[in-house]
């Protein structure tokens, strides 16, 4: 495989958490009971032994690193260099193989061979809240680009304000039910992608503020 990653915006810098690492400079999470019922559903729906998966804001990219290892095609794009700068975690390993830094809320573009790829499953794991509200929409605009037709989109979605040494970190704190009732219908107007309970048993993060969603492509 030979991956690259198209866009002008490399760099999130107005993000709180590369203003204020914090997430970015600790998370590594994975969960290989996930990566199982992963492909155990790929399977199970599309008969496919391996699939394309990406992952956004994905910080050390444990996640993204475990998916390759399983032979599937993986990407994770996170909006600060700060890893890449440290070199933290996968990120002396993977940088510009698996692991890009990629403004999210901005067009991006992933190729392999020089052809476009298109995902069967993307992920943000604890991400959404750090959007900011304006940028919502440009982010699951992005999401529905990049995924094929029939493609899920997973996500954990903290309700809960975090605030470091005086940067708040999350922009887009919502309760549950206002994301239900209005914001929901608001980011996703006009978008083909529909909006469902989270399905499966297994999660990457699961945080007490948290809920979970699945949107499928249509």
């Amino acid at each position: 495989m030979n991956i690259t990653v198209k866009t002008k915006y490399p760099v999130a810098f107005d993000s709180p958490d590369h203003i204020k690492p914090w997430g970015t400079k600790r998370d590594n999470t994975t969960n290989h009971a996930f990566i199982d019922e992963m492909h155990s559903h790929f399977k199970s729906t599309e008969d496919l032994d391996t699939f394309n998966f990406l992952d956004l804001g994905c910080s050390g990219g444990q996640l993204v690193v475990d998916f390759a290892k399983r032979g599937n095609l993986s990407v994770g794009l996170e909006g600060s260099d700060y890893s890449v700068i440290h070199g933290r975690a996968n990120w002396p390993e993977y940088y510009n193989k698996n692991l890009f830094t990629c403004d999210v809320t901005k067009p991006y573009l992933v190729y392999n061979e020089g052809n476009q790829v298109f995902f069967n499953l993307i992920t943000a794991w604890e991400v959404v809240e750090h959007i900011h509200p304006g940028d919502l929409g440009r982010f699951f605009l992005f999401i529905s680009d990049n995924l094929l037709p029939g493609g899920i989109f997973l996500a954990s979605i903290s309700t809960k304000h975090d605030n470091v040494e005086g940067v708040e970190l999350h922009q887009s704190v919502f309760s549950r039910e206002e994301w239900n009732e209005t914001k929901f219908n608001e980011v996703l107007m006009g978008l083909p992608l529909e909006l469902h309970d989270y399905p499966f048993e297994h999660k990457v993060r699961s945080d007490a503020s948290s809920f979970h969603i699945m949107l499928k492509r249509i």
